[in-house]
């Protein structure tokens, strides 16, 4: 096993459990690449993980005890994930990478098929060892790799698309509460349906009541939609992507409901609307995917949702999402009072929300959390 020593000051990183070492926090390392042992300036030990000088953060700790990184090992940590999510059902989020001790590993569950992303070289390079152990904690009939996300070029990996076991459908078949959607796997976004907003799904049915008007921006397959309409409300999706409408016109076809579709680009057909909407979502994807980019996608938010809000009823309810660590709460709060303070409206918190527990958020590792939703009611006095 190799061996890396970290600086000193740094080693609290570890022992507080944060999987992550940069260059600058490594005082001596390998010249290559392998399972590595991180001990400190004194020789105490402190994780054993995977050292690549090649990665974005050369040393990833898989586990913070004395032991091998094997078959055993891998199939116990996933055995946990899926202990974590019993009762979950089966459309959910299985392995939630460094929140469920799997740096850079994401595994999605759709009834009997897998959907896997490999993120970092570490977990790359030990796939021989943890995907046999992956097959035998779930059984699944196939695995559908979508490793093609900026995290892996940013590792200098290829991207893998493709079945990588079994047999997987050409169509995923999606079933949320009684909707159901047909997403051809080569068309899908991530890795396949945004599981993540489902407690928000469930939520905004139960606030929805027969008559509203509900626009859903950035739609994708219309999971919020098609709730809005089987409550009785009036719904129009706006998306860019023409085939996520067609698979939401599908669903909604088979489901017997209406909605009204609008493709184009958010900003674009927000700007073209009329009239006035009980709820307006915004679930943008991925904005801000450094911190530098922050400001400049703040401003576009912002532009967003004073769009959102100018389409807004009185008492009506905005819903803001944003699935980037990087863009806070606070964030969030500020991008909404800028908007509301262009056009002179004043708005009450009903609720944030986060993501769901099948997405876990570890104390420890802050890059676990990603999903805030504001849930704001216009409140003029």
């Amino acid at each position: 096993m190799l061996r890396v020593v970290v600086r000193p000051g740094k080693e609290r990183k570890l022992k507080n459990f944060y999987p992550n070492l940069y260059r600058d926090e490594i005082q001596e390392a390998p010249p290559g690449a392998g399972v590595a042992e991180a001990v400190a300036q004194d020789g105490s030990f402190l994780a054993v993980g995977y050292y690549d000088p090649r990665s974005k953060a050369p040393f990833r700790a898989f586990r913070f005890d004395p032991g091998p990184l094997d078959r055993r090992f891998f199939l116990a940590r996933f055995q946990k994930a899926l202990a974590k999510r019993e009762g979950l059902g089966t459309f959910l989020r299985l392995v939630h990478g460094e929140a469920d001790g799997l740096p850079g590993l994401v595994v999605d569950r759709f009834g009997e098929v897998l959907v896997l992303q490999v993120r970092v070289r570490g977990m790359e390079a030990l796939r021989e060892v943890w995907f046999p152990a992956l097959l035998e904690a779930t059984l699944p009939k196939g695995v559908y790799e979508r490793s093609d996300v900026e995290n892996r070029r940013q590792e200098g990996l290829p991207e893998r698309v493709g079945v990588v076991y079994g047999e997987v459908p050409e169509v995923l078949e999606v079933e949320e509460d009684g909707l159901l959607f047909s997403i051809p796997l080569a068309l899908a976004q991530k890795t396949g349906f945004y599981l993540d907003q489902r407690e928000n799904r469930r939520l905004f049915e139960a606030m929805v009541r027969p008559g509203e008007r509900v626009l859903d921006v950035f739609s994708y397959v219309g999971g919020f939609a098609l709730r809005a309409a089987r409550k009785g409300a009036y719904a129009l999706a706006v998306d860019k992507d023409l085939q996520a409408l067609s698979v939401l016109d599908r669903a909604a076809l088979r489901a017997g409901l209406r909605v009204d579709i609008r493709a184009g680009e958010a900003l674009e057909v927000l700007r073209g609307l009329q009239g006035s909407f009980h709820h307006v979502l915004l679930d943008p994807p991925t904005l801000v995917k450094r911190p530098e980019e922050l400001p400049a996608m703040k401003r576009h938010l912002v532009d967003l949702t004073r769009e959102a809000l100018r389409l807004l009823a009185p008492g009506g309810y905005l819903w803001l999402s944003a699935c980037s660590y990087y863009l806070k709460v606070e964030d969030l709060l500020e991008v909404a009072r800028r908007a509301a303070g262009d056009l002179g409206l004043r708005l009450r918190v009903h609720a944030v929300t986060y993501q769901p527990k099948d997405h876990p958020w570890s104390l420890h590792v802050p890059e676990s959390l990603y999903l805030k939703t504001l849930i704001l009611q216009e409140d003029a006095l």
